[in-house]
C-alpha cells in the first residue's frame, strides 16, 4: 500500500485505511468456496476499485501482551466500531459480510523483539 494509506492513533483508539486500484481478484460467492480448493466452481475476475475502513471505540484492552517463546510482543485493542466500505467492479452483484470482532494494536516482533 502507498504510504499515508493508514493512519492510527491508539492513545484515541482509533485507525482509519484507505486505498485505490489496489488489485485483480477472483470473487467466490461464499466463504466455503474461497477456503476450500474443493469448490473451484463459481469464481469470477473483479477488481477492487477502492477500500475504506475506520475503527474506534475501545471495548477492552490487552496490554503487556509477551510470548518470549515465538518472540512476540504488543499492545491489543478490542474496537467496538468499524465501518467498512468497499467498491469493487465484477460481472456479478456482490454480497454482504458481518463480523462481530475487530483489533487493533502495536507489536514488536523478530528483530525489534525484546525480551
Amino acid at each position: 500500500m502507498p504510504e499515508g494509506s493508514g493512519e492510527v492513533d491508539l492513545d484515541d483508539g482509533t485507525a482509519e485505511f484507505h486505498a485505490e486500484n489496489i488489485c485483480a481478484v477472483f470473487d467466490a460467492f461464499t466463504v466455503a468456496n474461497s477456503v476450500s480448493p474443493n469448490r473451484p466452481l463459481g469464481f469470477v475476475s473483479g477488481r477492487i476499485d477502492s477500500v475504506d475502513i475506520k475503527w474506534s471505540g475501545v471495548t477492552k484492552s490487552f496490554l503487556g501482551v509477551h510470548d518470549s517463546t515465538n518472540h512476540f510482543m504488543g499492545n491489543f485493542f478490542q474496537i467496538g466500531n468499524v465501518t467498512i466500505a468497499v467498491t469493487a467492479t465484477t460481472a456479478k452483484s456482490t454480497g454482504t459480510t458481518t463480523v462481530n470482532y475487530a483489533q487493533i494494536g502495536r507489536e514488536s516482533n523478530g528483530s525489534f523483539f525484546v525480551p
